[in-house]
C-alpha cells in the first residue's frame, strides 16, 4: 500500500513524496532552515499533518543539518519511525525524565521512589495541526490563584469538580498540591495564556489504587479546561494530547495512563476514545460513582501522535 499525500502544492510537504508502506521520502529545500530543533521540528510537522505516515526516509541532503547528528544517536540515523521520534524527549520536555538511578524501586512499597517535583516549565510543543504552542508549567499560586478560583466557581467546572470554594480554601488547596510529592498540579497554556489546571499523579499512591490493579508506573490524570475559547474537539486534541505526551516522556517506563471521571460527565467522554482513552467500567468511591479510564503508551504512540 502506498500512502496518498494530499498537501497542497505551495506547502513545504512539497518536498514529501510517497514510498510503499505508508512511508515517504523527505527531501531537503533551500527554505528547511539550519536552526537547532528546526529538522525535529519539520518531521513533527510532517508527521502531524499526514496522521497516515509511519516512516520518513531523510534525503541525504539533510546529513549537513544540525539536527542531524542527534537523530544519528537517537534513532540510528535517517529512517524515522513515528511511533519512536515521538517517545523521545528533544526540546519538548523542559526538564530531563526520570531514570532507574535517581528512582530505585522499594521493595516493600512496591513502587518506586517517586522523582523530586520539577520546577517551572515543564513541557513546550508548537501544535502543528492547531497551529498553537501548549505548554504546562507548575502552578505558581501567587500568579494563579485568582484565575483557578475563578475556574473552579464556572457553573459546568462545579458540577463535577464540586469545589467552588472560598479562595482561602482553594489557596490551601493548591498549596496541600504542591506539597504533595505524588501530585503534578499544573497549568496548561495556548501560547503562553492559561486556559486550564490539570493534575499529573502517581495511581499508586492515589484513591483511585484500590479500585483497579495498578502497575507501579502508572500514571493518573484530573483535567479542567478554564476559558471558554478553548473548548472543542481540535483544543481537546491538543492540550489532552499533549498532557499525555508528557506523562508518557517524562518516566519512560510509564505504560499506562488512567482517569476516573464522575461516570456522566459525557461532554469528556466524546472525547477520550480518539485520544486514545477507552472506558473500561463504572465504579464507587465514597462521594461519586466514576468510571475507570486508561489508555496504553503502546496505542498512543501508535494511532494518537
Amino acid at each position: 500500500m502506498t500512502l496518498t499525500l494530499d498537501t497542497p502544492a505551495h506547502a513545504p510537504e512539497t518536498a514529501l513524496s510517497p514510498l510503499p508502506d505508508d512511508a515517504a521520502h523527505l527531501q531537503r529545500r533551500d527554505a528547511d532552515g539550519d536552526r537547532a530543533n528546526a529538522l525535529i521540528d519539520r518531521l513533527d510537522g510532517v508527521f502531524a499533518r499526514h496522521p497516515g505516515l509511519s516512516l520518513l526516509v531523510l534525503d541525504d541532503a539533510w546529513h549537513s543539518h544540525p539536527d542531524w547528528s542527534r537523530l544519528c544517536e537517537t534513532l540510528g540515523g535517517g529512517r524515522i519511525l513515528r511511533r519512536d521520534f515521538y517517545q523521545q524527549p528533544w526540546h519538548w520536555l523542559q526538564h530531563p525524565p526520570a531514570t532507574p538511578q535517581d528512582t530505585p524501586f522499594d521493595a516493600e512499597a512496591g513502587h518506586p521512589r517517586r522523582p523530586p517535583q520539577p520546577q517551572g516549565p515543564l513541557y513546550r510543543r508548537f501544535d502543528p495541526r492547531l497551529e498553537r504552542t501548549f505548554s504546562l508549567r507548575l502552578v505558581e499560586p501567587e500568579r494563579d490563584l485568582e484565575r483557578f478560583v475563578r475556574w473552579m466557581h464556572l457553573p459546568r467546572v462545579a458540577e463535577f469538580w464540586e469545589q467552588a470554594w472560598p479562595e482561602a480554601e482553594l489557596a490551601d488547596f493548591l498549596a496541600e498540591r504542591l506539597a504533595d510529592p505524588h501530585t503534578l498540579p499544573l497549568i496548561g497554556e495556548f501560547d503562553d495564556r492559561p486556559f486550564g489546571y490539570f493534575e499529573v499523579y502517581w495511581a499508586a499512591e492515589d484513591r483511585l489504587a484500590p479500585h483497579y490493579p495498578w502497575a507501579p508506573f502508572d500514571r493518573g490524570l484530573h483535567l479542567l479546561v478554564g476559558e471558554e475559547d478553548v473548548r472543542g474537539p481540535a483544543f481537546v486534541d491538543a492540550w489532552l494530547g499533549g498532557l499525555s505526551h508528557y506523562a508518557y516522556l517524562a518516566e519512560p517506563r510509564t505504560r499506562r495512563l488512567v482517569l476516573e471521571p464522575r461516570h456522566d460527565n459525557q461532554r469528556l467522554f466524546r472525547h477520550l476514545e480518539r485520544l486514545g482513552l477507552l472506558r473500561l467500567r463504572d465504579f464507587d468511591f465514597p462521594h461519586k460513582r466514576s468510571s475507570l479510564v486508561m489508555g496504553l503508551r503502546e496505542r498512543f504512540f501508535a494511532e494518537v501522535m
